[in-house]
């Protein structure tokens, strides 16, 4: 039951994703995901919960299938939580100043603390097989390369997207296929 949950709310969380960013630009500021939840908050809070359930009830259950004795875990999963909570509550509007530092705070909060604890849980499992090295190099590089994007061209729903997108599709199949064991070959 349990996996099916996790199943269903990340390709919900996929597609609602998807099918929002058609509210704006995806390679412009004026169609970044906060800018369009003024315009659509409703959605754009649908959006939030659907991402942040999605990713965190898949990172949840792969640290306890893969690090069991790890807790940290948990303290990250409130730190993303309450930048999600000031993310949606509060709106990405200059003229209302205030809202709009919680709303970058929150915003920022969730980012770090969901980012951190994707790569920790690749990167702990690093020496467990080669899928688990080859992806923590690409995750590694998914948000430098993300980071690097975002202070150039500042926020556009594509630069924002590709590590929530990312995540959603690689925990799912970590989680539920044997993509990330090594294989064992028989000796001749």
């Amino acid at each position: 039951m349990r996996k099916a949950f996790i199943i269903v709310i990340s390709v919900s969380a996929v597609l609602f994703t998807l099918w929002y960013m058609h509210f704006g630009s995806v390679t412009e500021n004026s169609g970044a995901l906060s800018v369009t939840g003024l315009s659509h908050p409703v959605y754009f809070t649908i959006w939030g919960i659907l991402t942040f359930c999605g990713i965190f009830s898949n990172l949840l259950f792969a640290y306890k299938k893969f690090l069991p004795k790890q807790n940290f875990q948990y303290i990250f999963f409130v730190l993303s939580a309450v930048g999600m909570i000031l993310t949606l509550a509060f709106d990405f509007d200059y003229s209302l100043y205030f809202q709009y530092i919680l709303h970058c705070l929150g915003s920022l909060l969730f980012s770090v603390s969901t980012a951190g604890c994707v790569f920790l849980l690749f990167f702990l499992n690093f020496g467990k097989s080669k899928m688990f090295k080859i992806f923590t190099v690409i995750i590694g590089a998914v948000l430098i390369i993300d980071l690097g994007m975002l202070l150039i061209f500042k926020e556009t729903a594509l630069i924002e997207v590709v590590p929530v997108l990312f995540a959603l599709i690689i925990l799912p199949v970590l989680n539920f296929t044997s993509f990330f064991k090594d294989k064992e070959y028989a000796s001749r």
